[in-house]
């Protein structure tokens, strides 16, 4: 979904609401006030609270799905593309801070069947991505073929996403890059077969 520039005006607000109380607090009265219109007005953009919701996830999707492309483009392959990928989650968050509490935080949608289906569909295609790049980097010898790919996936998603949210939770208290480095650094040597390839030595991005 191609967003206009007052939509995406209106999922920035929502984003925000959404961060500071959940979906409870983020109604289409107060995401008025937040913008400082009137509620026919943002009825003039989206339908309902739903498809704004959607657009919200919708964005972070494009957003997060840009690190992908970079990747090809680049001719990225192996662990070194699972790296860029896993830092690339750090710097979009210190961007927009509110995704920490948000997207990074799904159990506030488990309840809604509509928005944890949009929200499983993109971790399914980031999971088909990152078992492709952990294959390659099997073939290439440079990460430990013991350990299935799905679990190496949960491996990496996992303590990403739990660094994220401690972050948000202590209101950005520690430098997430960092931090982030280190993690990666520890995550490389449980994944890493000892035999890296030329050029996939410790790279900044």
């Amino acid at each position: 979904m191609q967003l206009k520039k007052r939509q995406l005006a209106i999922v920035e607000a929502a984003l925000r609401l959404t961060a500071s109380g959940g979906l409870g607090n983020l109604t289409v009265k107060k995401l008025a006030g937040e913008l400082g219109v009137t509620e026919p007005a943002l009825y003039r953009h989206f339908l309902n609270k739903s498809e704004i919701v959607k657009a919200m996830i919708g964005s972070f999707e494009s957003v997060s799905d840009e690190v992908f492309v970079r990747i090809e483009s680049e001719g990225v392959r192996g662990l070194s593309a699972v790296e860029l990928f896993v830092k690339n989650r750090f710097q979009i968050v210190l961007k927009k801070p509110a995704l920490s509490k948000v997207m990074f935080s799904e159990e506030q949608f488990i309840d809604e069947p509509e928005y944890s289906s949009l929200l499983l569909g993109m971790m399914h295609r980031h999971k088909e991505n990152l078992c492709r790049m952990l294959r390659e980097a099997q073939a290439d010898g440079t990460v430990r073929s013991d350990i299935r790919l799905e679990m190496m996936f949960r491996l990496i998603f996992g303590p990403v996403r739990l660094l994220i949210k401690q972050w948000g939770m202590s209101q950005q208290g520690f430098d997430l890059l960092k931090t982030g480095d280190e993690m990666w650094e520890d995550l490389r040597k449980i994944l890493s077969s000892g035999k890296e390839r030329v050029g996939d030595e410790k790279t900044d991005h």
